[in-house]
């Protein structure tokens, strides 16, 4: 594995996107405009790359693992209760993005083991 590839879980990985050109691992080459605006992309088989050149990215790195271990039901449980919060601040929001995120590469990660490897990548954020 490239040493420029910090493995956070098996689906979770953290890599500067500015470097992605230069890693033969990750199929993924970002917009040079969007290298440091892009926190997060889902990949191939459902892997998530946190993108370790943008701000927040240790917020990033310390929820999402917290996030994962979740099951599919309290994931959708929290979703819909987001929805009915009033007058969310910044980290309401964040967390919120945060649980959709998961669920859509939950959601990338089943097609995969369904239809096989498949290229089409998702961006997220």
């Amino acid at each position: 594995m490239n040493k420029n590839i910090e493995v956070i879980n098996n689906r979770l990985w953290a890599v500067k996107f500015s470097f992605l050109q230069f890693i033969s691992e990750i199929d993924y080459k970002p917009d040079s405009k969007m290298v440091y605006e892009e926190p997060a992309h889902i990949v191939n088989d459902g892997i998530l790359l946190l993108n370790k050149d943008c701000p927040g990215f240790e917020i990033l790195k310390d929820y999402f693992p917290r996030i994962m271990i979740k099951k599919d039901k309290q994931l959708k449980k929290e979703l819909t209760n987001a929805k009915h919060i009033k007058n969310k601040t910044h980290w309401d929001n964040l967390y919120h993005g945060m649980i959709q995120v998961e669920a859509e590469r939950r959601e990338k990660e089943r097609k995969v083991k369904l239809c096989g490897y498949n290229k089409n990548y998702t961006s997220i954020m």
